[in-house]
């Protein structure tokens, strides 16, 4: 075995290890300041790993093969209320309406993909939207069922606990379903990542690249989109059930499309050309929008808006300075990524001092405009969603491959991709030699 695959698997299970790690964090260091980990730290992380189940099976619907959907936020409404529904009139467990649930929405999947996936991934995206909007005002408007906007009870994903034998955990334990989703988040990706190296996902690749070339080689275009759709569904509908149980209430609103646009931003600042990043991303996300509820001060925001700015002013030059006094013949990505580091570090260094004074200047030059005062702090809760979507706006413009993928990419990955060019090259060279050119 290579060393770098070993060293990528080694930091892999370091990542997983970490995570697993969280919920002792002060049983093993019980030096680490209060508050850092407590419940609501679990319950953020829960929340952000069901977030990224939805994130990384979109990216695997997406970005491997190429079909645009709003339906993820439907497929997890649909696995919650069916494991509700089935648990408030047949008495079913949480584990019979989880898998309840991840199969009743594999099956509008495939009802969805047999209709719609026979045509252009434009009407797959105006499909869904209609779909969720469709599902949502159902829901809504059978109250007598599914209690409409007032929510749907749902048993506890423990509702008695859980004894180990050597602990017992309480109903409201965060620790049991954080290693539960935590679980089904490795257990997902574990069994998308597999199918995108197959040759399932070679088909699948070929088919975001060109439908009628790879229906002319002989691949089921058909087969192979529903059968993705399905998949990414029933992954959806898995985290929907599992997310009711321990949020103990779903309603119409988890399913709008705010939360679905969250999902996208989710997987394209994270990379949807990889499941890994995508998660992340879907973690590291869902983290910073619960940090932005609390109020900051109007330099901190001015330095963070700063730092944002600068540094797409700086990237450009910085990598072209970069190009020119590296040897690109030798060093394929280095340039790139010293070219964002260099700005990263110049942008903060900027923002730094200039943050104070230009916070100054603006508040008097309101004041004279005005006659009023800046506050001295914002609430960033009615702007982080603001913040996040100039943040996807700018990462579509600059960074199309995200914003963890290119790491990733470049840290576990240079060796196969020098030999995926080099083979690249090698046939275009001999394709042109066979052609006399």
């Amino acid at each position: 075995m290579k060393k770098r695959t070993l060293f990528i698997r080694a930091v892999g299970l370091l990542v997983v290890l970490l995570f697993a790690l969280i919920p002792f964090a002060y049983d093993i260091i019980p030096s680490l300041p209060a508050g850092y980990i407590n419940d609501y730290t679990l319950h953020v992380l829960i929340i952000g790993f069901y977030f990224a189940m939805l994130a990384s099976s979109w990216a695997l619907l997406m970005g491997y093969g190429g079909q645009f959907s709003f339906g993820h936020m439907a497929f997890a409404g649909i696995g919650a209320y069916t494991t509700g529904l089935l648990g408030r009139y047949l008495g079913t467990g949480p584990i019979t309406g989880i898998i309840a649930g991840m199969l009743m929405a594999g099956l509008f999947g495939l009802i969805i993909g047999m209709l719609v996936l026979r045509l252009r991934s434009t009407y797959l995206a105006l499909f869904t939207i209609a779909f969720a909007e469709i599902l949502r005002l159902i829901i809504s408007a059978e109250k007598d069922y599914t209690e409409g906007l007032n929510g749907l009870p749902v048993v506890s994903l423990f509702p008695n606990g859980l004894n180990l034998g050597f602990y017992n955990f309480d109903p409201i334990d965060k620790i049991p379903p954080y290693f539960v989703m935590f679980g089904l988040l490795l257990l997902t990706l574990g069994l998308m990542s597999w199918l995108a190296a197959s040759r399932y996902g070679l088909f699948l690749r070929t088919i975001r690249e060109d439908e009628e070339a790879a229906a002319a080689m002989g691949v089921d275009v058909v087969r192979y989109k529903v059968l993705v759709f399905v998949i990414t569904s029933m992954v959806a509908g898995l985290a929907g059930a599992t997310r009711a149980h321990y949020v103990s209430v779903i309603a119409p609103n988890d399913m709008i499309l705010l939360w679905m646009s969250l999902v996208i931003t989710m997987a394209v600042l994270g990379g949807i050309e990889s499941l890994v990043a995508s998660a992340l991303g879907a973690v590291i996300v869902f983290s910073a929008l619960e940090y932005l509820r609390a109020d900051f001060s109007l330099v901190t925001v001015t330095g963070v808006a700063l730092v944002l700015l600068l540094m797409l002013l700086f990237y450009q030059g910085a990598r072209l300075a970069a190009r020119r006094l590296l040897d690109m013949s030798q060093l394929k990505g280095l340039p790139n990524l010293l070219a964002g580091l260099a700005s990263l570090a110049l942008a903060i260094i900027a923002a730094l001092l200039v943050a104070p004074p230009l916070t100054t200047a603006v508040s008097y030059a309101w004041y004279d405009l005005t006659g009023a005062l800046l506050p001295d702090t914002i609430d960033m809760s009615a702007w982080r969603l603001v913040v996040f979507g100039v943040l996807l706006m700018l990462t579509l413009r600059f960074y199309q491959n995200g914003l963890l993928y290119p790491l990733l990419q470049y840290f576990f990955r240079p060796g196969n991709l020098r030999d995926t060019v080099a083979k690249r090259d090698a046939a275009g060279q001999l394709t042109e030699a066979e052609a006399g050119l």
